[in-house]
């Protein structure tokens, strides 16, 4: 079947940013919760920046993008999964000026 870009439901640029945004911060949520169960937020954020694993637990975190890029571009939602791929990009820039420092 072929579909026109302009009729699918969830098929905005500015859709695909928030998602891009929102999977690696849940997984990074999700991180705390399992690994960093005996420290309050701040102080786990702390601890990972000054043992300096806080741009690896980054990284890992936007790895996630992947998974809603493949489901957009797999069901013809190019302007949503562009999104995905803007912020996976935008964050991924972050990573690496975080990691000069």
């Amino acid at each position: 079947m072929d579909y026109d870009d302009k009729t699918l439901f969830f098929n905005k640029m500015s859709q695909g940013i928030l998602i891009g945004f929102m999977f690696p911060l849940i997984f990074f949520m999700l991180y705390y919760i399992v690994r960093g169960g005996t420290y309050n937020f701040t102080d786990y954020l702390k601890h990972l920046w000054e043992s300096k694993k806080f741009v690896s637990v980054i990284s890992l975190s936007v790895f996630p993008n992947l998974l809603p890029f493949l489901l957009l571009m797999n069901s013809n939602r190019y302007s949503s999964g562009r999104g995905v791929l803007a912020a996976t990009i935008i964050l991924g820039v972050a990573v690496f000026i975080l990691k000069l420092f």
